[in-house]
């Protein structure tokens, strides 16, 4: 699909739990403070407990502390770009 002219396609920036509308920078300090591996976030915040989209990147967030994603993650992909 081409875009009309004057139509801008915006860069992927996904950087938050869109269920709970926290964003992963407010979550990642508070995570590594408490020591929480994903299911003691999920049951601490309710992020990817909803929908679960948001369930790759908190797993990557947590293993190496990237707080915006710009490739889409899959379920099953545990953090990689699919």
């Amino acid at each position: 699909m081409t875009p009309s002219p004057g139509f801008q396609i915006a860069e992927l920036c996904i950087d938050r739990c869109v269920c709970v509308r926290v964003p992963f920078a407010r979550l990642l300090p508070v995570a590594r403070q408490e020591g929480w591996d994903l299911p003691a976030l999920i049951a601490a915040t309710g992020c990817g407990d909803q929908c679960g989209m948001c369930r790759p990147y908190l797993a990557a967030m947590l293993r190496d502390g990237t707080t915006i994603f710009r490739t889409i993650l899959s379920a099953d992909s545990e953090g990689e770009p699919s």
